[in-house]
């Protein structure tokens, strides 16, 4: 590709790119510049790829070329790495993953006659904070995790755990609605992952953390559990340089 060829190509994808930030940051005015738009997705994080500081920054320096290129396209020019980037960013955002092509398919999970220790070496072993609670029909009735010990301490001050318990002891507190500081919701197999993005993250200080999304096929508790989405899978949307 010739130098003339990256500036074309580059002017064109950032116009794409600059309609769907408009789109996203939905500033409710006439005219919303790619900088205003931006701005407005980083500091409300609208949007996982453009919430990433590196690829905000980058973002930046891409204005700041196409200001340039707008006035004199013999200044300077995108460098193949710089167009390979900004040509991924913008197809992350513009046309984003799917809930099921993001999440996590190797499902670690836990049923109520589990040991509540041997949950817990599941989850150390594999570094991971929740185990959603499948009934007899493979359908999801709860979600064990880190927080339930507090959350049952914190409603029977006298809890004396043992190595008997099981999954089932903690039912309480592990039902999908049961959680104090915790919520889960069911997703759609092809919603993007901006919409899980916006479904993730909290919007209110005092709002439950959401600990995983559940990904079915329409996003029915009433669905087999084909995947789970947690706020660090979100943060490794992945842009290849």
């Amino acid at each position: 590709m010739t130098e003339s060829e990256r500036i074309a190509e580059f002017l064109t994808e950032f116009k794409e790119l600059e309609k769907e930030l408009v789109k996203i940051a939905s500033i409710d005015d006439e005219f919303v510049s790619f900088s205003r738009a931006l701005n407005q997705i980083y500091y409300n994080q609208l949007n996982p790829v453009v919430s990433s500081r590196d690829n905000y920054e980058f973002l930046k320096t891409a204005s700041d070329l196409r200001n340039i290129l707008s006035h004199e396209n013999d200044v300077c020019a995108p460098t193949p790495s710089f167009l390979t980037r900004f040509s991924n960013i913008k197809k992350a955002v513009v046309s984003p993953l799917t809930c099921y092509e993001l999440a996590s398919k190797s499902i670690y999970i836990a049923h109520l006659d589990d040991l509540v220790k041997t949950a817990i070496k599941v989850m150390e072993k594999n570094r991971i904070s929740h185990l959603p609670i499948v009934d007899e029909k493979g359908l999801v009735s709860g979600v064990f995790s880190r927080s339930v010990f507090f959350d049952y301490i914190y409603l029977h001050k006298d809890m004396d755990f043992d190595s008997s318990y099981k999954i089932s002891d903690f039912f309480e507190v592990t039902g999908l609605d049961s959680h104090l500081n915790e919520a889960f919701y069911f997703v759609p197999r092809y919603t993007d992952v901006n919409k899980a993005y916006s479904l993730i993250r909290k919007n209110k200080a005092h709002d439950k953390t959401v600990g995983l999304l559940l990904v079915t096929e329409h996003g029915q508790a009433n669905e087999k559990l084909l995947g789970v989405i947690t706020l660090t899978d979100l943060a490794r949307v992945s842009i290849n340089d």
